[in-house]
């Protein structure tokens, strides 16, 4: 296994040998518009002639996206496209120089063998010798430390409620498990390192609390509803107290033969 042990900081690893310039780039699942949009900039920063575009299953993401880019005055870079990024028809074979995926993997891993297909679908668009960047958390199944308490609490109501309502839910995968898919598919050069995760902003807790409380709305039971309801409101109260931290991230790279 090729884990790296770096001094660099996660941006520093994050970006470090990736050439944007003249580059047709993939930004693997849109989500908040974040990494659009800082792909986006550093195009525009340094005046190169590049394309992202930018894939999602949900074309709600693109409004984000969209109002993110407009903002900074860099919408004309990025083109959306509504896809499955394991089944990405829509993407022509070897068209792409680069692919980015920040925390989109573990949605991917919802069901058996779609990351395994999406990691297909990612060499199946890339050009020969291209370059892949994917980031994502470490998985974290238990409380060690009180830092790290409101991220393993989130995962844990996350994944009992969707259990509960038959709803599929994000599954992390070990950067070990990440490599190994990568070389069976034919991706060379992997290299991976972890980075300590960042503090929980107070947005990202408010999203939690909306989202799971519309999931616990769907459960049958009306007390176990209670029950999850309760737990939810302890969470956002525990946050409000000793804040929390994000759980590790990887960066793993690799290219295409």
């Amino acid at each position: 296994m090729v884990r790296q042990e770096t001094s660099l900081s996660f941006e520093e690893y994050f970006w470090q040998d990736i050439e944007l310039d003249g580059k047709s780039i993939l930004d693997a699942g849109t989500g908040f518009g974040l990494t659009t949009s800082e792909i986006a900039a550093r195009i525009h920063q340094q005046k190169y002639k590049s394309k992202v575009t930018s894939v999602d299953i949900d074309p709600k993401a693109f409004e984000d996206a969209q109002r993110l880019l407009r903002a900074q005055g860099l919408r004309n870079y990025v083109t959306f496209v509504k896809a499955d990024l394991s089944n990405m028809p829509e993407i022509k074979p070897e068209t792409m120089d680069l692919i980015i995926s920040t925390r989109t993997l573990a949605d991917i891993n919802s069901t058996p063998c779609r990351l395994t297909r999406a990691i297909t679908e990612f060499h199946r668009v890339m050009k020969p010798h291209g370059h892949v960047v994917l980031s994502d958390e470490c998985p974290f199944p238990t409380v060690s430390t009180n830092e790290i308490e409101i991220a393993v609490s989130r995962w844990q109501l996350v994944k009992s409620i969707s259990h509960l309502i038959g709803k599929q839910h994000a599954n992390e995968i070990q950067p070990e498990d990440l490599e190994f898919t990568m070389n069976l598919i034919g991706f060379k050069d992997c290299r991976w390192a972890v980075f300590k995760g960042e503090k929980i902003p107070k947005q990202r807790i408010n999203y939690f609390v909306k989202h799971t409380t519309e999931l616990t709305e769907k459960i049958p039971d009306i007390k176990l509803k209670t029950a999850f309801f309760e737990r939810i409101n302890q969470v956002e109260a525990m946050f409000a107290r000793q804040g929390g931290i994000f759980p590790p991230r990887y960066i793993l790279h690799a290219k295409k033969q």
